[in-house]
């Protein structure tokens, strides 16, 4: 489906498939552009992380939503950035920034979007990290950067380190991280073990609006 209107410019990029306790799950991955500016605007006053997360004490929900207005701020805002989205049963359950620096990748951000039920879906960080990791081999990136926050409902770190990054500074706020080049590929490697990843061979625009 190919939309001529200059207000978006979303791209379908790949399908993927995940398998978890027998459960198969469907991701879809979507490149955002600037030109997205409406829905993301519209998907940020609709995520109440108070409402979706009831679970989680007050202070993770706030965590939580400070997470995902971040990413969403950069991707609306920020220069030079590379925004992703994963999509499941028309619904967005995560979200992605990514920046280009130097030689390295620089990943801005990174969040799990509940639905109105609370639901996440099983894989949509790992399928993030797939977008990413082939990001990185594609342009040749010689690391990944990124900085966590250490206080939030999920232990990140030690997710981050699952996926091959280390810890190589520390402040108050942050526990900054980088997978070195001589992990990438492993990585990518091993997600893609976990992951059936289709990209699509002509990604055309779409309007996020009327499909999600």
């Amino acid at each position: 489906m190919k939309i001529n209107n200059p207000t978006f410019k979303a791209k379908h990029i790949a399908s993927t498939k995940n398998v978890y306790k027998n459960i198969t799950t469907n991701i879809d991955l979507y490149e955002l552009s600037k030109r997205d500016k409406n829905f993301l605007k519209k998907l940020q006053a609709e995520v109440d992380c108070s409402k979706r997360l009831p679970d989680l004490c007050e202070y993770y929900q706030k965590r939580w939503q400070k997470v995902f207005n971040y990413a969403i701020d950069n991707a609306l805002n920020a220069k030079d950035m590379k925004t992703y989205m994963a999509f499941s049963k028309n619904k967005p359950y995560g979200i992605m920034t990514v920046e280009e620096n130097g030689n390295k990748l620089y990943l801005d951000s990174i969040c799990d979007i509940p639905d109105k039920q609370g639901k996440r879906v099983n894989y949509t960080g790992s399928t993030l990290f797939c977008q990413l990791f082939k990001l990185a081999d594609e342009v040749k990136a010689k690391a990944i950067e990124l900085s966590a926050v250490p206080d939030g409902a999920i232990n990140v770190v030690k997710k981050y380190e699952d996926k091959g990054f280390k810890i190589v500074n520390q402040t108050e706020d942050y526990v900054m991280m980088e997978c070195s080049k001589f992990k990438l590929r492993e990585q990518l490697n091993k997600l893609l073990s976990e992951i059936s990843y289709k990209p699509v061979k002509k990604p055309e625009e779409i309007n996020l609006n009327e499909v999600f």
